[in-house]
């Protein structure tokens, strides 16, 4: 089930959507195409805060998705930069209203709040 859930993260990150000023929007596998495909990854594109958090977060879901056991820690890791990042789209999303940046940004948060509540009900069944 861990890895359903760690699978289902790394996949709903994708489907986050953005829109801003000047009706301007993309998806956020949108955006990882044009960044690795069509401009190519720089040092300044890679250094920003945000894209290394991404990078790093999904790194480590993908890897506790393959793993048998994965390091409970690192899992946590991964999942608290990708909801970080999430979490300012849906922040941004609410403040303006936006209701489809709101409705892409869902999924993800719920599947964090199931990872999060899973992981603490099945320690406090181990104790």
């Amino acid at each position: 089930m861990k890895k359903l859930i760690n699978l289902g993260l790394f996949l709903s990150f994708f489907l986050c959507y953005l829109e801003w000023g000047g009706g301007e929007s993309i998806f956020i596998a949108q955006t990882v195409y044009e960044l690795i495909f069509v401009q190519g990854l720089s040092w300044n594109t890679v250094f920003h805060p945000v894209i290394l958090s991404a990078i790093v977060g999904l790194l480590i879901l993908l890897y506790a998705a393959i793993v048998q056991k994965p390091n409970r820690w690192v899992n946590i890791l991964g999942v608290v930069l990708l909801s970080a990042v999430v979490f300012i789209f849906f922040l941004a999303g609410a403040l303006s209203g936006n209701l489809r940046m709101i409705g892409s940004n869902l999924p993800f948060l719920v599947l964090a709040g199931v990872f999060f509540v899973r992981g603490y009900l099945e320690r406090k069944a181990q104790a």
